[in-house]
């Protein structure tokens, strides 16, 4: 990869993307703040461009020359687009019309990686999920998150831009070190509870399984699917290809915080959207591009605890009042 752009480059994983592919890579990040992307995003390497919408022609100009486009960009929140379907449409698919259509009229013929989810297969039938598995989106998040794979499909079909699309598990890990500007997923928010002394709170018994993959090894997932020949208009599952139920999960964040556990009634909306247990199949990821997680579940809650207690240290330090 010479030239790279990420749309999405300042949240959780895009930055961290953006701070790995800028060691040999000439990297521009995609922002609707400028000012907030440049200095969350201040390493060499990385040229922030403030961009509001998807406008398909200053795009279009920008992309030109461009290798690679990692589509990290969109709303998060399965609950929060089920009480709001209308601002999840306008965010995830009219957003991606438009940045698609500027990706297939790019003179170099991109190649996208989108971030799906693994929320488009809805309630398991059988675990763990391969990419045949039937879909069945529980939200309005997952609904349109499938919409816009049809739409990376579509214009590939067209013969004007090429696409890897992503279906990922339950990411996590410290955002590149520093204090992250939101919470960024259930693993994370959890461990940072434990970290900064309060409680750990799981609904219900916490039996169902998860598949919890760390962002160091989602990474290296991402960097194949965009350098890979093999990864060309394919669909893969990307997680740790392993359950850990939350209770279990719960149980590891207290060994390395030493924080307490607390069950607490399911929230309604909540329960709308759970989809009961759920492990990626990864096989054909291992298969046709040899991605292997090269981080086991303890490593890294340990490493993420300590990347957080880093960033609360950092954040304490304060400059000294002059006499």
């Amino acid at each position: 990869m010479q030239r790279v752009v990420i749309s999405g480059g300042t949240g959780f994983i895009g930055s961290a993307l953006a701070k790995r592919l800028a060691v040999n890579a000439e990297v521009v990040v995609l922002s609707r703040n400028s000012t907030e992307a440049s200095a969350r995003l201040n390493f060499p390497g990385i040229r922030v461009v403030e961009m509001a919408g998807a406008d398909p022609g200053r795009l279009s100009k920008l992309l030109d020359g461009v290798d690679v486009v990692f589509n990290l960009a969109g709303s998060a929140g399965a609950v929060r687009s089920n009480s709001n379907p209308a601002d999840s449409l306008a965010s995830i698919c009219e957003f991606q019309m438009g940045f698609l259509e500027a990706c297939a009229s790019a003179k170099s013929r991109p190649h996208v990686v989108f971030a799906s989810t693994r929320l488009v297969y809805g309630r398991p039938e059988r675990l763990p999920v391969t990419e045949n598995h039937p879909l069945n989106p529980q939200s309005f998040y997952a609904a349109h998150k499938l919409c816009v794979e049809h739409y990376h499909q579509i214009f590939a079909q067209r013969g004007t831009m090429s696409f890897t699309v992503c279906r990922i598990s339950n990411p996590f890990g410290v955002d590149c070190g520093v204090r992250p500007s939101r919470e960024y997923g259930f693993l994370n928010q959890m461990i940072r509870a434990g970290v900064e002394g309060r409680p750990l709170r799981i609904f219900g018994d916490g039996e169902q399984l998860r598949d919890y993959i760390f962002i160091e090894d989602l990474l290296d997932a991402l960097m194949m699917c965009g350098t890979n020949p093999i990864a060309r208009n394919e669909t893969f599952n990307i997680g740790s290809g392993a359950g850990v139920s939350i209770q279990q999960a719960a149980r590891v964040v207290a060994q390395c915080t030493g924080a307490q556990v607390e069950r607490v009634p399911w929230p309604q909306g909540y329960i709308e959207v759970e989809t009961g247990d759920f492990i990626n199949g990864i096989g054909k990821v291992e298969d046709l591009l040899g991605f292997r997680p090269r981080h086991g579940f303890l490593e890294a809650v340990e490493k993420t605890a300590a990347g957080y207690r880093q960033a609360a240290a950092k954040a304490d330090v304060r400059p000294k009042e002059s006499a």
